[in-house]
């Protein structure tokens, strides 16, 4: 029980960061759709695109701060989810360069003519997709490591497959749970 409470509090940045997280979008939707906020501007950026530029970027940080803090705690412990200490970094840059796209927009947007806002969606482009390649490259290289979790949970404890219907069923199991059938039967 000891050992449990420990492990939890061992985790309990997480949670902070799920705080900030939630209370940064909630906070940014909320002052950002106030009537104040949406009828100030300077020039064509209105208060209520800053606050929520304001909001959502900091839940974007603190979301790829949560991701590199939660790498370096998975290369600290071994055991069989230590594989996905290459996934994360890359999976979560990957969600952050593609709303960062929108989240920037709310400030850039009124400054950009038409051939600039192209370049802009091309510059996240090439991001996203380098983004993608990362976590491409990541998977591949931790591809035994993930087939080894995969395959073991998928069939632990389930040695054979019902010749009738394909059910898995236990080593144990004379007949098939799903269609009754004698496992030592053929087809």
């Amino acid at each position: 029980m000891e050992q449990n409470n420990q492990k939890l509090a061992g985790l309990d940045w997480i949670g902070r960061y799920v705080a900030v997280i939630l209370l940064s979008l909630i906070l940014a939707t909320v002052i950002g759709n106030m009537d104040l906020f949406a009828k100030t501007s300077i020039g064509k950026l209105s208060a209520s695109h800053i606050v929520q530029f304001l909001g959502y970027g900091a839940a974007l940080v603190a979301f790829w701060v949560l991701g590199q803090r939660a790498t370096m705690a998975l290369q600290q412990h071994s055991g069989k989810w230590s594989f996905l200490q290459h996934l994360i970094l890359p999976t979560v840059s990957l969600v952050v360069v593609a709303l960062a796209h929108s989240v920037l927009l709310l400030l850039l947007k009124s400054l950009m003519d038409a051939s600039l806002h192209n370049l802009y969606n091309w510059i996240f482009i090439f991001g996203i997709l380098a983004c993608a390649g990362w976590l491409v490259m990541a998977v591949l290289n931790q591809s035994a490591s993930l087939t080894a979790l995969l395959t073991s949970r998928k069939f632990a404890g389930q040695d054979r497959l019902c010749a009738g219907c394909g059910a898995s069923c236990g080593a144990t199991d004379k007949f098939c749970g799903k269609c009754g059938k004698a496992l030592g039967d053929k087809a």
